[in-house]
């Protein structure tokens, strides 16, 4: 809870001008049905229309500081809420940008929309009522109580019995709800996940024809969902009318008693009953808002607790580049590496040297490990075993972004974002000039399609780029990262989607540009990695081959079935 609250403190002084408001329009409304009572037992029964006419404009002036009162705080509440929730997603979502990628698994991308968004609009509408219900509701009921016996004893004490009795059968009502709120919140990321996956998917499902299956699980998820939220619903709507059948018949047994007792010649007047019984609306507006605070509290504490289980991971620190410029030597030492719930490890026993210059290549089949290579290179993960060193430096001694901006990394999957493709290839480097933007992109085989447009650099890119091919995806992303200066560069596959003419226009392309600079590619194409200085075969999360292609022939076994299967054993393919 201490997360949550942090951010309530910037709006410490509105919040204690708003307790302060809620305080004078609260006691305005108490004294009204004093007024009222004064007015009628000496103003009406005494014919005295001056003390009548004083009376009622003082009840006049109360109402309308009561209401400028009213109007400032929802006003000032509002701020105060928005801001809240406003600092409350600025620090969910920076959390989420520093998890490490055990932490955001654990999580998962759906349910972190859901706690980004809907469980902090319910903290939102719990934070603008939050004063109200910690300041007037005990004025009301307190305040209420003892003007209420001081009016009629007897008549007050029958609203102290039925005050505990509604609370307690609230408790009743609620105390089952956390369960089913829980439950629905994880439909509700269920939701999320289904549409995502669709929306990712949707060529595969129509593909595949699994349209009907692809309905039955988000029926499902909207059902449970439903059914969650509707029993809670109708709980907590039992909750109003439960409470005001029973006030009521405190307000008729009040009605009733007052009646035997006037008419026995007590001290009772009109003006205590219905001074009682205007007490009674008050502190019985006072208890239905407590009401209404149990039964949204089971929710409110699963919306804090799922917050909380964010902002509280420990993610990763916030650290700066050294901007120390290494050296293109690469070196991984006896490394290994498993993933968090992994049983076996995913790399064993990695060795791989690389010098400054030269162009190295790592295939191997899909799953063999070679993709967890570059997660570890670009230090997205820290080996359990072994070590890395760039430059002659381990990584124990550098920052997450001194390395990342020694290398620049082309990554398997293509993220092109909503932007003109000017906005999409800077990325690489924010301050690219002109030139730069036409060399890079002529060297990617992307300028032809740049300059078929007449907006050119300008021309709009859809988000996940649904626009354009797969192909163009990796070209732009090869731009975007041969732009930036630093003395490595990864391709992840990035070639894949490339037929053979322009991937071979763009390697030559390329190993001029990068003249001098460590160049990793990873590939499953045996025509991209003969082409390379130095190969390194992998399998099965081992490295089983290392040498140029004319040796892997001859000496690697899994090499040279890549390579049969791919190119029929023509090595002039």
């Amino acid at each position: 809870m201490k997360n949550i609250l942090k951010y309530i403190k910037p709006f410490r002084s509105k919040l204690i001008l708003i307790g302060l408001l809620y305080v004078v329009s609260t006691m305005c409304s108490l004294l009204m049905p004093y007024i009222m009572s004064s007015i009628i037992d000496d103003g009406i029964q005494g014919n005295n229309l001056q003390y009548i006419f004083i009376m009622g404009g003082v009840m006049l002036l109360m109402s309308l500081i009561a209401l400028g009162c009213g109007v400032l705080t929802v006003k000032i509440n509002a701020g105060v809420s928005t801001g809240f929730s406003n600092g409350l997603k600025k620090a969910v979502f920076g959390k989420i940008n520093s998890l490490t990628f055990e932490e955001y698994s654990s999580v998962g991308t759906s349910s972190l929309l859901t706690r980004a968004t809907h469980d902090i609009h319910n903290l939102e509408d719990a934070s603008n009522m939050f004063v109200y219900a910690i300041v007037t509701v005990p004025i009301m009921f307190i305040g209420g109580s003892i003007l209420a016996f001081t009016s009629d004893w007897l008549l007050a004490l029958i609203l102290v019995i039925m005050a505990p009795l509604v609370l307690f059968i609230v408790w009743l009502v609620t105390r089952k709800m956390g369960a089913l709120w829980e439950n629905s919140d994880k439909y509700i990321d269920m939701q999320n996940k289904v549409v995502r996956e669709r929306l990712s998917g949707l060529r595969v499902i129509r593909a595949f024809d699994k349209e009907l299956h692809e309905h039955e699980r988000i029926d499902y998820a909207t059902k449970q969902m439903a059914k969650n939220i509707i029993k809670a619903n109708v709980l907590s709507g039992v909750i109003n009318p439960l409470s005001i059948f029973l006030l009521n018949i405190s307000t008729v047994a009040m009605l009733y008693i007052g009646s035997l007792r006037i008419q026995s010649d007590t001290l009772l007047q009109a003006g205590d009953i219905i001074a009682t019984i205007q007490y009674v609306a008050l502190i019985m507006n006072g208890l239905l808002v407590l009401s209404w605070t149990f039964a949204w509290l089971p929710h409110l504490k699963v919306c804090v607790r799922r917050v909380c289980e964010v902002l509280s991971m420990k993610g990763l620190e916030s650290t700066h580049s050294s901007g120390e410029v290494l050296s293109g030597d690469v070196c991984f030492k006896n490394v290994g590496f498993t993933y968090g719930d992994a049983e076996e490890p995913v790399l064993s026993n990695i060795n791989i040297d690389v010098k400054n210059g030269e162009v190295v290549s790592i295939i191997g089949g899909t799953g063999s490990g070679k993709t967890t290579v570059m997660k570890l290179l670009m230090d997205f993960y820290a080996p359990t075993e072994g070590s890395i060193t760039l430059g002659g430096k381990d990584y124990s001694t550098l920052t997450r972004e001194t390395v990342r901006d020694n290398i620049a990394i082309a990554l398997q999957k293509s993220m092109i974002f909503e932007g003109s493709i000017e906005e999409n290839i800077k990325m690489g480097k924010k301050d690219a000039t002109g030139d730069e933007l036409d060399t890079v992109t002529r060297i990617a085989q992307i300028d032809d399609y740049i300059g078929s447009h007449d907006q050119g650099y300008e021309y709009r890119l859809a988000q996940s780029g649904s626009n354009i091919s797969g192909g163009q995806k990796q070209r732009f992303n090869i731009a975007r990262t041969i732009i930036k200066p630093a003395s490595i560069y990864v391709f992840d596959d990035s070639f894949s989607a490339l037929d053979y003419l322009t991937e071979s226009k763009l390697r030559k392309e390329l190993n001029k540009h990068l003249q001098g600079k460590t160049q990793i590619i990873i590939t499953q194409r045996a025509a991209t990695a003969m082409r390379c200085d130095k190969v390194f075969v992998m399998d099965r999360g081992r490295i089983v081959g290392c040498g140029t292609h004319d040796e892997l022939l001859e000496n690697c076994p899994i090499y040279k079935e890549i390579f049969d299967s791919q190119l029929g054993g023509d090595l002039d393919a």
